[in-house]
């Protein structure tokens, strides 16, 4: 099998955080802008769109930016167990991945390593 280049792997890591930070997201389209719903939503999206995502050969690792708000955190809490489950659909679920959701102040991470078929 043809060894992947670095750039697969970098472009592999863009895409699915683009791919993350969409399905994440709070729509803003239908909120009154300058209402407080859309200043709490718009505030959710800006700290989500600092999360990482790095995909490499056997590893992969997501690092998902915690919101400063209460009710970010609250959201982002409830939401946890279907990003873990969409960070393995997207990688057709090629890894064996583990949540943690206490090991970094600013980040949720969700980590794994290639599963051998």
């Amino acid at each position: 099998m043809k060894q992947k280049s670095s750039f697969y792997y970098r472009y592999l890591s863009w895409t699915q955080k683009r791919e993350l930070v969409s399905f994440i997201e709070q729509p803003l389209d239908n909120l009154p802008k300058g209402s407080a719903a859309y200043n709490e939503a718009y505030k959710f999206n800006s700290y989500i769109k600092m999360s990482k995502v790095k995909v490499k050969k056997n590893k992969i690792e997501v690092k998902i930016r915690i919101p400063e708000t209460p009710g970010g955190q609250s959201r982002l809490n409830a939401i946890w167990n279907q990003i873990v489950d969409k960070v393995s659909r997207m990688n057709g679920r090629a890894f064996a991945l583990s949540s943690n959701k206490a090991g970094d102040p600013y980040f949720y991470i969700v980590e794994g390593t290639r599963i051998e078929h």
